[in-house]
């Protein structure tokens, strides 16, 4: 209720005795807390508060960035990095991390240009050019990078991550030697780093020394048994020393730790399928597209598979994928072709052999044509189809970070006005002295309800609703509480009866409009289930097709554009009548409608939400982000969790 509190106060009280109301430090140091405790969303709303009574305080801001920074927000975090320097221009460390977090976004000239700045403020800074020369491998220029990681050696001749960087850097220039002395360095100068062994045993994967490498992932793993990356990489090492079930316990300990690591389940499927064992590689293969739904490899190992268990029609059907995917991916083709003539498709076949034919001369006519191929499909995000998820982040830590929690995302729901006692709802002024003029087992506010959640515990009852003197008031009370005892009929006749009611009138249609959305809803459930009760009674041979009816919005989409009509600037109503234009899949109406939900509130976080989701469908991800962002410091905290999945 705390976001909501300040919300009303400073519509209702002018900013400076806001200001006075608050304890700007007191907000500060709960905020750090939480950045101790890795409460990052919490930090932000003490962060939040904070910020509103003293704006001009870059500490707040800078703070606040580091939270979104933790949570995968680098766009919030470029933001208020940026809103630090423009109330503190000499902050050197807002330069640092705002190149930091645009190094993330690969805004590289950006970054360069804030660690460009931060130098000339502090030019002793070895954080500073370690930050700087990670940019630069970034850009692949391992030579600069190498000068920059010298000069934070030259600073600190210490600096452990100084050498694992240098070493990283003089690996990608293929010098491997000058890569192991430098994580020999590294260990040398902090015994107990774990990056800098693991580092130094992928060094030695890559010189095929095995047991050496082998060696230093035993050691790690003494400081660090829950760490994915570790047993994955121990993995690679005992399949090259013949230990194929050494490595396959390895790579089942990493999804044990990590269960959302596609690489990982995509290298056991290989084993298991190698090893004939095509059920335990099917179920892999499937976990594999359950997480990277457009990766082309996971369809294309499976259509293999497939073929290899002659199921003709589902191997087809992955090629097809893979091809959809990568039309110019030469091997899905044949494949697709080979399984055709299994099929008897002989036309089929030919089409697709002739299509690999043709990619095929193509790429023999000009190496230069490969380049311009590869270009191509640079531009529409090829990463996204051939990259699996693989953050190596072990279950423990992923419990605390909840960018990293498996939610099943959907939109945010529309508001109904209600009695609760939650603290996630709005008030108006309207509903708070309705809330304080009359005795409620709570207080009247817009809330999302799910109706049918059986946890869900109304604050409503026949005493309270009776006790009501108001008689309209009490007339609303009974069609909220007759709806949430799914009284629909009647539900709907209380609030017709108020929607020209001068006070009520605007709850009473948002109620009613979220009523008729519901009632169309299970309309077309009860239609499904007379169907399937229906068919049943038939012999296979009569049975028809279930036809895929939408539920028919129309009614409550009328209601609450009359509603509109009477209250164009109640960010409510404009929010509710999003969902039903996304409910319809008029996708551009929707976002409008959010927008100016947006407009009249501009800390409606649902309505950032929901527009976010909406342009994430429409594949606008700049804009996206921005609103996960804004959603996200509101306190949604799925926000994070979108971004993680759907925008990195």
């Amino acid at each position: 209720m705390k976001r909501l509190l300040v919300i009303l106060c400073l519509a209702l009280f002018p900013m400076a005795e806001m200001s006075a109301q608050i304890n700007h430090k007191h907000y500060v140091l709960m905020g750090k807390i939480d950045l101790s405790k890795e409460n990052y969303s919490d930090a932000i709303k003490n962060f939040n508060i904070a910020i509103v009574a003293k704006p001009n305080d870059f500490e707040g801001y800078f703070l606040r960035g580091i939270a979104k920074f933790s949570l995968g927000d680098y766009t919030g975090a470029v933001d208020d990095f940026s809103r630090t320097l423009e109330v503190h221009p000499l902050y050197v460390r807002a330069y640092h991390y705002r190149g930091v977090a645009n190094d993330h976004l690969s805004n590289y000239a950006d970054a360069m240009s804030d660690f460009k700045k931060a130098i000339n403020l502090d030019p002793f800074s070895e954080e500073l050019h370690l930050a700087s020369g990670s940019t630069l491998m970034h850009l692949k220029d391992y030579h600069n990078a190498v000068a920059e990681f010298d000069t934070a050696l030259i600073i600190n001749p210490e600096n452990a991550n100084a050498y694992i960087s240098r070493g990283i850097a003089k690996r990608y220039l293929e010098d491997l030697d000058g890569a192991l002395e430098d994580m020999n360095s590294a260990v040398y100068n902090d015994y107990f780093n774990i990056e800098a062994i693991v580092r130094r045993g992928m060094i030695e994967l890559e010189r095929e020394e095995y047991r050496e490498a082998m060696a230093d992932f035993n050691s790690a793993l003494r400081m660090d048994k829950d760490n994915p990356l570790i047993y994955f990489n121990r993995a690679v090492a005992f399949l090259n020393l013949g230990d194929t079930a050494a490595a396959l316990n390895d790579y089942e300990k990493v999804n044990i730790l990590d269960q959302r690591n596609a690489l990982t389940y995509f290298n056991r499927a290989i084993i298991y399928s190698q090893q004939k064992d095509y059920d335990v590689a099917l179920a892999l293969y499937n976990k594999v597209i359950e997480i990277n739904p457009q990766n082309i490899y996971g369809y294309f190992n499976r259509g293999v598979l497939y073929y290899q268990l002659k199921q003709w029609d589902n191997a087809e059907d992955d090629f097809t994928r893979v091809i959809e995917l990568f039309p110019d991916f030469i091997d899905a083709w044949m494949n697709r072709a080979v399984v055709r003539f299994e099929k008897n498709d002989i036309k089929g076949a030919e089409q697709d052999q002739w299509q690999a034919k043709q990619i095929m001369a193509f790429v023999s006519e000009d190496q230069a044509n490969i380049d311009s191929l590869y270009n191509h499909y640079s531009k529409m995000d090829f990463n996204k189809i051939i990259s699996f998820e693989s953050d190596f982040v072990d279950g423990n830590r992923q419990k605390t970070l909840i960018q990293f929690s498996d939610i099943n995302i959907r939109p945010r729901g529309s508001f109904i006005v209600n009695v609760t006692n939650k603290d996630n709802c709005y008030l108006d002024a309207t509903l708070s002295q309705l809330s304080q003029s009359n005795r409620l087992n709570g207080k009247m506010a817009y809330t999302i309800d799910d109706l049918f959640d059986e946890n869900r515990k109304s604050c409503l009852n026949d005493s309270i609703v009776n006790s009501v003197d108001n008689p309209s008031l009490r007339t609303f009370l009974n069609g909220m509480y007759n709806l949430e005892i799914f009284n629909f009929q009647r539900s709907e006749s209380l609030f017709t009866s108020l929607l020209e009611d001068p006070v009520l009138g605007v709850y009473a249609g948002i109620n009613l409009s979220v009523l008729q959305n519901e009632k169309a809803e299970l309309s077309i459930q009860d239609k499904a289930y007379d169907n399937s009760i229906y068919i049943t009674q038939k012999r296979a041979t009569e049975i028809e097709p279930i036809s895929q009816e939408r539920p028919d919005y129309r009614q409550s989409l009328n209601t609450i554009t009359e509603v509109l009509d009477k209250n164009k600037k109640n960010p409510i109503v404009w929010y509710n009548l999003g969902n039903i234009h996304l409910q319809m899949q008029e996708f551009n109406q929707a976002i409008s409608d959010y927008t100016k939900a947006i407009q009249y509130d501009p800390n409606l976080a649902e309505a950032y939400y929901n527009r976010a989701l909406t342009l994430i469908y429409l594949n606008d991800k700049n804009k996206a982000i921005k609103d996960l962002s804004k959603a996200g410091e509101l306190g949604i905290q799925e926000a994070y969790v979108v971004m993680k999945r759907f925008i990195e």
